[in-house]
């Protein structure tokens, strides 16, 4: 069975820049705003860059967890920065008792790794006390991505038809 998932890097961006803001914004004690502002991401260049080399970093990781399934012929790899924020396609071949409806639970466990992962890398530089929190909840959906790649139809019989019978 094939499977397609489409993840938008604009929405992982927004993603990310959110919870940034929220982040942020929930740290303000009315004294440290220069803190604050740091802490929250924007698409000035420099912080674009770093949040797009962390989506990469990430994806990779994804690409890995799911080297068994994936169905990429490609060899080659590069260190080359991706600053397109189009989306990326990830084709996966899958068993034929893989339960589809597991389908939306994989690319929601990608999108929520790939968000916790670059919060957590960019609040290693800006803040390092929600560091671990954010790699916590990466974790988490690593393991909601293994889960739900195991999902499997329950076997059934084919129906004889009455006439057969």
């Amino acid at each position: 069975m094939k499977l397609t998932i489409t993840i938008d890097v604009k929405e992982l961006i927004y993603d990310i820049q959110n919870k940034t803001y929220l982040t942020g914004r929930s740290r303000s004690d009315g004294s440290n705003h220069r803190q604050v502002a740091l802490m929250q991401a924007n698409d000035d260049d420099e912080n674009l860059n770093q949040i797009m080399r962390s989506i990469g970093s990430a994806f990779v990781r994804v690409q890995a967890e799911l080297s068994e399934v994936l169905d990429d012929k490609s060899s080659n790899g590069n260190n080359v920065l991706n600053l397109k924020d189009d989306a990326e396609v990830i084709s996966l071949t899958m068993p034929s008792n893989f339960n589809a409806s597991a389908t939306n639970a994989i690319a929601s466990a990608i999108h929520q790794f790939i968000v916790a992962a670059v919060t957590s890398e960019w609040f290693m530089i800006t803040n390092k006390p929600d560091t671990e929190d954010y790699g916590k909840l990466a974790e988490k959906s690593l393991e909601l991505l293994r889960q739900s790649l195991c999902r499997r139809q329950r076997p059934s019989r084919k129906s004889e038809s009455p006439e057969t019978v």
